[in-house]
């Protein structure tokens, strides 16, 4: 040990330097030799407000709302086919002005409750804390919007449709009580379970701002998916395009003598298509199934179509496309649909040594004027593109051996 005064080595156990004389014992605090401070106080433990609890506590609030979401999206869902439902007595001419007025409040239900499923999905991937407070609003708005249109589809029930009150107001307070326990339960579960204090301590102007940016960060997030999404489907697009040029270099060196069949299309896989639909399965599947299978039939049927009529440069839109495009221009879509679909099977029947005489034009003639005919015009058109599509997908799978 060194002196405090003098800096000279002394020797273990000594009270005084041995060579400057001082007492070892009396060396300043801090000094080496002298004593050692007292440690400080312990004083209270910063505690961090949005830590996420160590304990688990923040599954809570996740499984909570993933549950919530979960529940919203499946609500969607079904509200969606009363969208379609809607969609149908418009193209069957069922049309009025409460018919309208459900279809708006439908697809306002469908909007908030896709909202409410995203905005819980976000508290359960994408909470932070400069965003809670944020999604906290903007699940209550969405809980509000909810309760609103809601409110409005009870009060024309009451005008339009009075027998079904006491149902539309039963189903009001449903609503009405899931949106008040997923927003309760949500800031009851920040509050009392993971101790944060939501929406405490902030003005109107901080609390806007916290909701624009928690919105520009979901629409940023949105955005990338988009590209994410759109980047793929470019991709699936440009070899999709690449694959049909091929075909269409294959079919154009082909000359084929009427009769003759087709070789398949080049880096195509054949399959089996169906070639045994039934006008009587349709309408008895699709009247057993509430209208689920004649959408489903629509989507095999332009599978099947594309499938067959590969190469001529062509292409009958999906079920997604068909719904969507129908529902937009109020069903006009969905005649231009079966236009298109007609012409086209007529157009490459002989590629297959057939002839059909009916085309898009008998298609479209007897679903405009064949409705007046006690509605089985409709019934008759659909009988013909089965029929035609049948004998297509069974020349089809004849000439490929299947």
């Amino acid at each position: 040990m060194k002196c405090w005064n003098c800096g000279n080595e002394t020797a273990s156990g000594a009270r005084f330097c041995g060579v400057c004389g001082v007492d070892l014992s009396q060396a300043p605090q801090g000094q080496p030799g002298g004593p050692t401070p007292p440690p400080p106080p312990p004083g209270p433990q910063r505690q961090d407000p949005w830590n996420t609890n160590p304990s688990g506590n923040e599954m809570i609030l996740k499984i909570f709302a993933a549950v919530c979401a979960v529940l919203y999206g499946v609500t969607a869902i079904r509200r969606v086919f009363n969208l379609l439902g809607g969609v149908l007595d418009v193209l069957r001419f069922y049309f009025s002005i409460s018919s309208l007025l459900y279809l708006i409040l439908n697809g306002l239900t469908v909007v908030l409750c896709v909202w409410m499923t995203g905005v819980l999905i976000m508290f359960v991937m994408r909470r932070t804390p400069q965003n809670t407070d944020g999604l906290l609003l903007l699940l209550a708005g969405g809980g509000a919007g909810v309760v609103v249109v809601r409110l409005l589809n009870t009060l024309i029930t009451a005008l339009f449709n009075s027998y079904f009150f006491v149902d539309s107001l039963k189903n009001f307070f449903l609503w009405t009580l899931g949106a008040a326990v997923v927003v309760a339960g949500m800031y009851a579960i920040l509050r009392f379970v993971l101790g944060e204090n939501p929406l405490v301590g902030k003005d109107r102007d901080v609390l806007a701002q916290e909701v624009r940016d928690t919105v520009s960060s979901l629409t940023q997030s949105a955005g990338e998916a988009a590209q994410s999404a759109k980047a793929s489907w470019d991709a699936q697009q440009q070899a999709k395009q690449e694959q049909q040029a091929q075909w269409a270099q294959q079919n154009a060196q082909y000359q084929a003598a009427p009769g003759q069949p087709a070789p398949p299309p080049m880096g195509y896989a054949p399959y089996r298509l169906k070639a045994d639909r039934s006008l009587v399965a349709y309408i008895l599947l699709n009247f057993i199934t509430c209208g689920i299978y004649g959408w489903y039939f629509l989507y095999a049927l332009a599978r099947d179509v594309n499938a067959v009529c590969a190469g001529d440069g062509k292409s009958t839109a999906g079920l997604v496309k068909l719904i969507l495009l129908s529902f937009i221009t109020c069903g006009i879509y969905s005649f231009f649909w079966y236009y298109n679909l007609g012409n086209r099977l007529a157009a490459n029947a002989p590629r297959y040594g057939l002839n059909f005489q009916e085309n898009g034009t008998t298609i479209l003639l007897w679903l405009v004027l064949g409705s007046m005919l006690c509605g089985i015009g409709p019934f008759i058109a659909m009988h013909i593109i089965i029929k035609n599509t049948n004998s297509l997908c069974g020349a089809y799978n004849y000439q490929h051996g299947i």
